[in-house]
């Protein structure tokens, strides 16, 4: 299951580079995804994340930290499916909409953080 922390760090990685150099950029591939897609079938992905996250914990020197972060991937892709009232639309275009370029610059290098401290955690 290490392939599986590599991929999702390496993905991580990136995702904040592009956050933090082309934040426009971003901003409309994500608005983009989640517009055109059906939030039920959106939810997958974080649902699949986060079993995936949950199965890799154990190849990485701080498996508490990872299976926190599936936990979380199981209750967006959750909250995604289910989207009780509106809120994770609301959530979406608040994030999309409503944030600075300086936040989402902020969001991208806790990103790359995040991504290179569990590349660097990996057995």
């Amino acid at each position: 299951m290490k392939w599986v922390l590599y991929a999702i760090s390496l993905i991580w990685i990136a995702m904040g580079c592009c956050m933090i150099l082309y934040t426009d950029e971003t901003k409309n591939v994500m608005k983009s995804i989640v517009k055109g897609i059906d939030l039920r079938i959106l939810s997958i992905l974080p649902f699949v994340a986060g079993i995936l996250f949950l199965f890799s914990a154990s190849v990485c020197r701080f498996p508490w930290f990872i299976r926190f972060v599936g936990l979380m991937s199981l209750i967006e892709g959750t909250l995604a499916f289910s989207n009780p009232h509106n809120l994770y639309n609301r959530i979406m275009d608040w994030y999309l909409d409503t944030l600075s370029d300086q936040t989402h610059r902020l969001f991208g290098i806790i990103t790359i953080i995040l991504g290179t401290a569990i590349l660097s955690w990996i057995l």
